[in-house]
């Protein structure tokens, strides 16, 4: 008899533990579905990370991997909510930047390699911080109706003072101190000024790297004058890995670069010089000179 209680104890805790999980999940569903409907319009992948986390949506848009969610809650600091977008780039961009309102708390250090950057513009520079490590391309950006506009649109988003724009060579990050995945369009709206903004700054990039190519051929005076001195290797100064046959050199101080790495810097990595201009260049391999055979 008491094996038969025991039986009905343990049936009834099972029903009472499924009816309780399957309450919550459809409550957890109820409070995500504007993840699920995220995912569902941008074709993403919807990511739950258990009954009380908020999910996380991600998706592929022009080469970059997107992906949304609230930023981790850090011990010792204010529970805030903080809506995040992450666009993690195919390639890496020669770009360091951070612009965040004035009067928000600015960190201790600001991004490595950065500087204070203003445009010239009063109302903007009076309503923003720019740290940035290249102004000209930080000036081409934000330059673009569209990146203005998706930039006062995310603020109009956000509490006072309540906005951040990040980026680096690896992505680019926009953040809202408030949970916008309460309702679809919210947080539909932060997503879609994140990509205008992801297409700025890459069609930005590309303009400013492509001025700094200026292909000239070789024998052009002032580069490779030298071409009967005693062989050498040389070493590009931003891989560190030898320059062989055609490269390219700086126009101001014929420091030598593989292409691609100048293309990446986007300019002279020379410690003072502001160039970016380079021309091509060739040369022999030490090792053919010495046997042309």
């Amino acid at each position: 008899m008491e094996l038969v209680w025991l039986g009905v104890f343990f049936l009834v805790l099972y029903l009472v533990v499924r009816f309780l999980t399957k309450g919550m999940s459809g409550l957890s569903r109820i409070r995500h579905k504007a993840y699920r409907q995220l995912a569902q319009r941008y074709r993403g992948k919807y990511e739950p990370r258990g009954l009380v986390d908020p999910p996380t949506v991600s998706f592929p848009h022009a080469g970059s991997l997107v992906r949304v969610g609230l930023a981790p809650v850090v011990p010792n600091q204010p529970a805030t909510p903080r809506t995040r977008v992450v666009a993690r780039f195919a390639q890496g961009l020669p770009l360091r930047l951070e612009l965040m309102p004035m009067g928000r708390p600015q960190p201790p250090q600001a991004p490595k390699g950065t500087r204070p950057v203003k445009l010239g513009q009063n109302d903007f520079d009076r309503a923003w911080v720019v740290q940035a490590n290249d102004p000209e391309i930080t000036r081409e950006l934000f330059g673009r109706i569209e990146a203005r506009t998706a930039i006062e649109n995310l603020r109009r988003m956000a509490p006072p003072s309540g906005m951040l724009l990040s980026i680096n060579p690896e992505r680019l990050l926009t953040q809202v101190d408030r949970n916008l995945g309460a309702q679809t369009a919210t947080l539909d709206a932060i997503v879609r000024e994140t990509l205008l903004l992801h297409d700025a700054i890459v069609a930005s990039v590309a303009a400013r790297v492509s001025e700094g190519i200026a292909i000239v051929a070789p024998g052009t005076p002032g580069i490779g004058d030298d071409a009967d001195a005693e062989p050498k290797e040389v070493i590009c100064e931003v891989c560190g890995e030898p320059v062989v046959a055609s490269h390219v050199a700086c126009v101001a101080c014929k420091t030598p670069y593989h292409r691609d790495c100048w293309t990446f810097i986007g300019g002279c990595s020379t410690y003072g010089c502001p160039s970016k201009q380079c021309v091509a260049a060739e040369f022999a391999p030490a090792a053919s000179r010495e046997n042309p055979a």
